[in-house]
């Protein structure tokens, strides 16, 4: 007499169309989703009192011209006389160890960051930069 087998049979699962319905979706939803415009974060920076309240106290200020003058408390300077400058500033008031740095919109970085330089080897502790705009 024959009997009957009766084996358990595995069941399964075929994933790969579920892999690729999904990767179908996702680039779907790429494709379709809207890009911000833009990426950058809009500040509203607060003004503050101290700056303008340490502007009074400090005579001490270097002011850097588009054309290459600096001025150091009102004496002109030529920027390509770096050892003049240097003396200049070695010679200014170090008390407060605080100047205030203006320099225009149009000169080059290189020439305030040379002055910047020169600044932090003569002990100024407190560097206060503004731009100055035509």
């Amino acid at each position: 007499m024959k009997f009957i087998n009766q084996e358990k049979s595995s069941f399964s699962i075929e994933i790969t169309p579920l892999i690729d319905i999904v990767f179908l979706l996702v680039i779907f939803f790429v494709v379709t989703s809207k890009v911000g415009d833009s990426q950058f974060l809009s500040l509203d920076l607060p003004k503050t009192e101290s700056f303008e309240y340490n502007l009074v106290e400090i005579n001490n200020e270097i002011s850097v011209t588009s054309s290459g003058n600096v001025y150091i408390n009102g004496e002109i300077y030529n920027i390509n006389n770096l050892d003049l400058i240097e003396q200049a500033i070695f010679n200014l008031n170090n008390n407060s160890n605080s100047i205030v740095l203006s320099a225009e919109a149009a000169s080059l970085h290189i020439w305030i960051v040379g002055i910047m330089d020169i600044l932090n080897k003569n002990g100024f502790d407190e560097v206060q930069i503004r731009t100055i705009e035509k």
